[in-house]
């Protein structure tokens, strides 16, 4: 089991990249100089860290936890646009190029969702199989259903109802892998 840490930051509407590497910088710079606000920050999302061998790279980590991510490529793929939003734009737009693309860098997306819709679902409703099975193999959950009617509303039941009887054996397939 993976210890994580709970995020103590909130990105802006508008997140920057250089300014993000400048905060990264500037925590590494507090943390080293004995900065009592920088060495709890830094301790609480990275376990043991020693001011002997404490880098810029480990500040970037700290920084990205303290956002919610699992790393900073992570979170510098947000910045640059690696994020539900796009996703969803690349699932409607039926663009697997696009799609695979941003599940590249962050597989975790295929289990999101927007407006209470999981990823899965916008692909289903577009009767799109190729993006079903690509999302389905990047983790989707075609067994989530849209509250309050969770059951009736998994993308394996809205599927079925619909008859896309490919879009069902592509699920039922890929949930036996």
């Amino acid at each position: 089991m993976t210890k994580r840490s709970v995020p103590t930051r909130t990105l802006s509407d508008r997140p920057n990249l250089d300014q993000l590497k400048r905060q990264a910088k500037e925590l590494l710079e507090a943390f080293r100089n004995g900065n009592a606000a920088a060495v709890k920050e830094v301790h609480a999302h990275y376990w043991g860290a020693s001011l002997s061998s404490f880098e810029l790279h480990d500040a970037q980590l700290v920084h990205a936890r303290a956002y919610g991510f699992d790393s900073w490529p992570k979170l510098k793929a947000f910045v640059d646009g690696a994020n539900v939003a796009r996703l969803v734009d690349a699932v409607k737009a039926g663009d697997l190029e696009s799609a695979r693309s941003l599940l590249k860098v962050r597989p975790e997306l295929a289990g999101m969702s927007q407006s209470n819709f999981g990823i899965l679902h916008f692909a289903v409703l577009q009767n799109a199989a190729e993006m079903v099975r690509l999302l389905m193999r990047h983790g989707a959950n075609a067994r989530d259903g849209v509250y309050p009617h969770r059951d009736a509303t998994t993308a394996h039941e809205i599927a079925a109802h619909r008859g896309y009887t490919e879009i069902v054996r592509i699920i039922e397939e890929e949930e036996q892998k």
